[in-house]
């Protein structure tokens, strides 16, 4: 299986979610933080704009995939990784080794009602996941070090975030070597799919951003390949 595809020039793992788990996992026994990143069709259209977004993916340490689309769009078709993709298997996995293993978790969202969905949703479906924290970026007012220092006080061993692009990128780049934490985690807004899925508001921003990250496919695959062909007149 290949390991690595490349999108909008951009490279994105493409492990087993076996592999992804002992990746995962193993970044506990890591001095420094780590950051996995949900990579999704809306933040890869947002990077070929913004470069703050672009380089948020660039210093992530694994990238799970969590649209389908992604892979057909780079080729792979293989049926567990789809199903893997579109129900969001490592986050299912990973939530189940934090509570199976008593991970401190710290949890980061916007703003506090993203928080409470948040934690409505943590609570009901992994009863026994150990919070010790949780911050809205809205209450620093853009001065993270009281937020940086609350993060450090609660001892986590990791931080669940969903912060939006670009807010999320601007500050991990600020912030990453001052917090002690061994995994930052930005599972984006998958969590809330199962509740959204039937709702026609949440299929047509799907259906958006489907078809824009199709056509920025291929526009730059369309791009490059006449840059390609001009080069070799």
């Amino acid at each position: 299986m290949v390991k690595k595809i490349r999108l909008l020039g951009m490279v994105i793992d493409n492990f087993s979610l076996h592999e992804e788990m002992q990746i995962g996992e193993g970044f506990y026994n890591r001095s420094e933080m780590n950051i996995i990143r949900t990579v999704s069709m809306k933040m890869l259209g947002m990077a070929a704009d913004l470069r703050a977004v672009r380089d948020g993916i660039g210093q992530a340490d694994l990238l799970i995939i969590g649209d389908k689309e992604i892979l057909t769009e780079a080729g792979i078709y293989s049926g567990q990784r789809l199903r893997e993709a579109a129900g969001h298997g490592f986050m299912q996995e990973y939530f189940a080794h934090m509570c199976r293993n008593g991970r401190r978790v710290f949890l980061v969202a916007n703003v506090r009602q993203e928080l409470e969905l948040l934690q409505d949703y943590l609570r009901s479906a992994y009863e026994t996941m150990w919070i010790v924290g949780c911050y809205a970026i809205e209450d620093c007012g853009g001065e993270y070090d009281s937020m940086i220092n609350e993060i450090n006080a609660a001892m986590p061993d990791a931080l669940v975030s969903v912060v939006d692009s670009p807010k999320e990128d601007e500050f991990l780049l600020q912030a990453k070597a001052k917090i002690s934490a061994k995994v930052w985690y930005s599972i984006g807004k998958q969590y809330r799919e199962p509740y959204e899925k039937m709702s026609f508001l949440f299929r047509f921003r799907q259906l958006l951003h489907k078809g824009r990250f199709k056509s920025l496919i291929h526009h730059y695959d369309d791009e490059h390949q006449w840059e390609r062909s001009r080069g070799q007149r």
